[in-house]
C-alpha cells in the first residue's frame, strides 16, 4: 500500500499545479466528509448510515461540533497540501497562514450566505444549491491561494515559462548548425 501511495504521489508531483489543486480539493473533501462521519459516529448516533439519510436523526448540536472540528481538519490539510505539494512554497511565514485562513474564512462565508440566499429566496433542490456553492467556493479559494496567499509561486511559474520558452528558441538554431 505504502508503494502504491509513493508512486501516486510522484505521478501527482508532474501535474500543473491547477491539477493538483483540485487533486487537493478532493482529498480535502474525503478528509472532511470522513471526519465529519467518523465524529458523528462517536457521538454515539447509530446507525451510522441514517446521518447521511436523513437529517433529524443527529442531535443538532452534534452535526455543529461535526461540521466544526471536519472544516478545521480540513483547513489543515488544505494548508498543508496546497502549500508545500500544490505550490510548493519554501518560506516560513506566519503571514502566509493568516491569509490562507482568511481566504477560507472568506470562502466559507460566501458558501453560507450563497446557501441561504438560494435556498431561501431562489428556493433551487439542495443538490443543485450544493453544486453552486461548491464550484463558486473552489474558484475563490484557488484565485485567493494564487493571487494573494502563494503569489510568490506566480513568479515560480513565470520563470519556468520564460525558460522553457528560451530553451525553444534556442534549440532549433542548435539543430541548425547540426
Amino acid at each position: 500500500m505504502i508503494k502504491i501511495i509513493k508512486k501516486l504521489y510522484q505521478w501527482a508531483k508532474g501535474l500543473d499545479y491547477r491539477l493538483k489543486f483540485l487533486f487537493v480539493g478532493a482529498l480535502n473533501t474525503a478528509v472532511g466528509f470522513i471526519s465529519y462521519l467518523l465524529i458523528l459516529l462517536c457521538w454515539n448516533i447509530k446507525p451510522w448510515y441514517s446521518v447521511i439519510l436523513h437529517s433529524n436523526t443527529a442531535p443538532l448540536v452534534a452535526v455543529f461540533v461535526a461540521t466544526f472540528i471536519s472544516q478545521i481538519l480540513g483547513l489543515i490539510n488544505s494548508y498543508f497540501w496546497n502549500k508545500f505539494f500544490t505550490f510548493e512554497s519554501k518560506k516560513k511565514s506566519k503571514i502566509e497562514t493568516v491569509k490562507f485562513v482568511s481566504v477560507y474564512a472568506f470562502a466559507f462565508g460566501m458558501d453560507y450566505l450563497l446557501k441561504w440566499i438560494l435556498t431561501g429566496k431562489v428556493g433551487l433542490s439542495q443538490i443543485l444549491i450544493a453544486i453552486i456553492s461548491t464550484l463558486v467556493t473552489m474558484m475563490i479559494s484557488f484565485f485567493g491561494m494564487k493571487f494573494f496567499v502563494f503569489k510568490h509561486h506566480k513568479q515560480k511559474i513565470n520563470q519556468n515559462t520564460e525558460s522553457a520558452s528560451t530553451e525553444s528558441e534556442t534549440a532549433p538554431t542548435e539543430t541548425a548548425n547540426l
